[in-house]
């Protein structure tokens, strides 16, 4: 019989034919089959040839012919058909599922190499505030150990913090010898200086007199 052909292929058929259809069918295909039909001369692989296919042509009526036997080969080849559809069905759910897998893990995948990428970035940020942290670090060392050289120079020393913002200011002594230069330097700021206080002393005992002829009153 020809291979995956049913009876009713073979006769040229369909499933739900009728029992005069499938007479007639097997007449017109037992005509182009048998093998007296074919010319004189035939090779014998032809012959053999031809001799199968009337062969399965008078199987296919045998059964197709016989109510009982129609019924189980029915049976038979509706299993046969669906098995066939089931297997069908099974394959393309399994390469659905595989599809899904493989996507899950190109998800995943792309999701990890992003989260190292995070981690990358982060150690990195890191990295660069902790360089930071140590240049400024070094940095006050180094301002440190200018103002401590400096202070040892000068024979001072800032004891605070608040020494090193803000330097106090200097005695008494100091300010006017830092005057006294400044007189010698410049003797014309001296002399505005004197006239300025003469002016200032003039405004004081003007006012003086207002206030007291002011009482008077």
């Amino acid at each position: 019989m020809a291979s995956g052909l049913s009876l009713y292929d073979i006769l040229g058929i369909t499933q739900d034919a009728s029992a005069d259809a499938v007479r007639k069918a097997y007449k017109l295909k037992a005509l182009e089959t048998h093998p007296d039909r074919l010319p004189a001369g035939t090779g014998a692989a032809e012959i053999r040839a031809a001799q199968a296919s009337f062969n399965d042509v008078k199987t296919a009526f045998d059964v197709l012919s016989d109510p009982a036997k129609r019924h189980v080969y029915d049976n038979g080849l509706n299993y046969m058909r669906l098995h066939v559809t089931f297997d069908e069905v099974q394959n393309k759910l399994a390469q659905e599922r595989l599809s899904r897998e493989r996507a899950e893990w190109a998800r995943q995948t792309q999701l990890r190499a992003q989260e190292r990428m995070r981690e990358q970035i982060y150690a990195s940020q890191k990295r660069y505030e902790e360089s930071v942290e140590e240049a400024k670090r070094r940095y006050q060392e180094k301002v440190q150990a200018i103002e401590k050289e400096h202070c040892l120079d000068h024979g001072t020393e800032f004891q605070t913090e608040s020494d090193l913002l803000e330097p106090s200011s200097p005695s008494d002594g100091l300010a006017d010898e830092f005057l006294q230069d400044l007189r010698k330097m410049n003797p014309e700021w001296e002399m505005r200086r004197r006239e300025a206080m003469r002016r200032k002393a003039e405004r004081m005992r003007a006012g003086d007199r207002m206030n007291r002829e002011g009482i008077r009153l």
